[in-house]
């Protein structure tokens, strides 16, 4: 059977997979296609609802299948090819990814989630930066002559020109053989310069806009010189020559402090108060808990219980003043509120836990009654229905990729130290440098110069006249006067002339004083 799997970059790739085998067998095959050898624990597969449409709901809470069911499970027919999307499940900071095609697809889901607003930067100049590694990321230099004066022709407050967006990805739906998967590997695929930097768009500074998402204060206008600060944040990253591989790096980086970073959004209505609304942000570090305006960040140590009953979530958590406090919740529907208790007992799993102990990769369970770490000593007869789909901890994915690595013999990818503003800070201070030690030549040349025209007699003023028949040029007019013989080839001096000296033998110094007596003389 041929399963077709949405990519980060807008394309679709196409799979062979035995239905009766489980679905890590697709997701290893269609990694393997893209170049990806290890790592792979840190993607999962979203099922296509829609098998009409190319694209998948993008809504913040994902449903990721469970790798250890079989196939077939989300086959609706057997003549048609199973519609799935690949898409980054746990996000981990840029410096674990060891493989340069796995940071390409963190790039690439980054930058789409980036520019539909899923993630916000926390300022405009926050989103000026965003926006011009995200323009040096894609390939593009700094050129003046495409940056607008001011917003003209974009609407403040508007939604993006989203044509502009489309010209920039191709086509997003595409079956093609296992063979044509293999020949567009990662490399190719999500490296859009091949396809963009022939003919770049004047307006190309208006389709890379991110707008930031201001959190307890009074939003503030687009900045009418916004485009200028995407340029010059972008005039920077070109000018210290910045590539398009360290540019993604340094996004993801940047990214991983911004709102919405790594995380999945839930939203029900309390069961105590039906009209209010609540809503559950699962991160790599904790719980986000909006309601009444009021937010409140809950870390995993704080969690004590988490319980799904059909569309009913119950979570107990210690609050700031180290208070039990229940948020029972009712979501749009029973599957909606599993994919938020196995969000919750996942990601602490990952992300905190040092390893995954192994009844919990083989157990059973229906809910959680107790706290997240007590939970894996449930009785695996309890529920028969499997709910947890993790094998490594974040700490255990990265140690193994290094080891099947360099067992391989592969170089782990490498990228720039220093973060772009380190790196236009050195810039500008190996200007100031170069700066400081041209005027340090300078001054040293004049000084070698004074040196050259000062009479070498009262070894004051400058030489002004020349000796007669010798020709020698060694002393001002009163030590020459006075001179009997050359100081110079002891020669008798019959007469002396007045001698003028090349301009360019003038210091600085002597030609501002010239300057300021022409000056005073009109």
């Amino acid at each position: 059977m041929w399963c077709l799997i949405n990519l980060p970059n807008g394309t679709t790739s196409g799979v062979q997979c035995d239905p009766k085998r489980n679905s890590q067998e697709c997701l290893e095959k269609v990694c393997n296609d893209l170049g990806i050898i290890c790592e792979i624990d840190y993607f999962g597969l979203i099922p296509v609802r829609d098998g009409d449409s190319a694209e998948v709901d993008e809504c913040s809470a994902k449903q990721w299948i469970n790798l250890r069911n079989p196939l077939s499970l989300h086959a609706n027919d057997r003549n048609h090819p199973i519609l799935l999307s690949l898409r980054v499940k746990f996000w981990v900071p840029a410096h674990l990814i060891l493989q340069d095609s796995v940071k390409r697809l963190f790039y690439m889901q980054a930058r789409q989630e980036l520019l539909d607003g899923h993630i916000s930067p926390s300022s405009w100049e926050n989103a000026a930066h965003v926006s011009a590694l995200l323009l040096q990321a894609d390939g593009y230099l700094y050129d003046p002559n495409k940056v607008f004066a001011n917003l003209t022709g974009l609407e403040r407050g508007s939604p993006l020109n989203t044509i502009d967006r489309r010209q920039l990805r191709r086509p997003s739906k595409r079956k093609c053989s296992e063979s044509d998967v293999k020949r567009g590997s990662i490399a190719s695929t999500v490296t859009m310069d091949d396809t963009i930097s022939e003919t770049i768009p004047k307006n190309i500074y208006q389709s890379y806009i991110v707008r930031p998402k201001f959190e307890d204060i009074e939003p503030e206008p687009m900045p009418e010189n916004f485009i200028q600060m995407i340029a010059k944040e972008h005039e920077t990253l070109t000018k210290i020559k910045m590539t398009a591989t360290s540019a993604q790096y340094w996004l993801l980086e940047e990214i991983s402090t911004l709102n919405g970073y790594g995380e999945e959004l839930f939203e029900g209505l309390t069961i105590i108060e039906p009209s209010v609304r609540c809503k559950i942000g699962v991160s790599p570090h904790g719980l986000t808990i909006a309601k009444d305006d009021q937010k409140y960040s809950v870390p995993f140590t704080a969690v004590k219980a988490a319980k799904s009953i059909k569309r009913s979530f119950r979570l107990t958590y210690m609050n700031e003043e180290h208070e039990e406090t229940h948020i029972e919740l009712k979501l749009p529907n029973h599957r909606t509120a599993a994919c938020l208790y196995r969000a919750i007992t996942e990601k602490h799993v990952f992300y905190s836990c040092e390893t995954v102990r192994p009844v919990v990769t083989t157990q059973f369970i229906r809910d959680l009654k107790g706290t997240i770490v007590s939970m894996f000593n449930e009785d695996t007869e309890l529920g028969k229905r499997y709910v947890f789909d993790i094998q490594r901890t974040c700490r255990e994915v990265y140690d193994n990729s290094r080891r099947i690595l360099h067992a391989r013999g592969i170089e782990i990818s490498k990228v720039q130290k220093e973060c772009p503003q380190a790196q236009a800070s050195k810039l500008d201070q190996q200007l100031a440098d170069e700066a400081e030690e041209s005027d340090k030549l300078e001054r040293l040349v004049e000084e070698r110069i004074t040196e050259a025209v000062t009479c070498i007699i009262c070894v004051d003023n400058m030489m002004d006249t020349m000796f007669l028949p010798c020709g020698h040029i060694a002393a001002c007019r009163q030590c020459a006067e006075q001179c009997d013989r050359c100081p110079l080839c002891r020669a008798n001096i019959e007469c002396v002339n007045k001698a003028f000296l090349p301009p360019v033998l003038r210091t600085r110094s002597q030609t501002a004083a010239a300057a300021a007596l022409a000056i005073a003389a009109q």
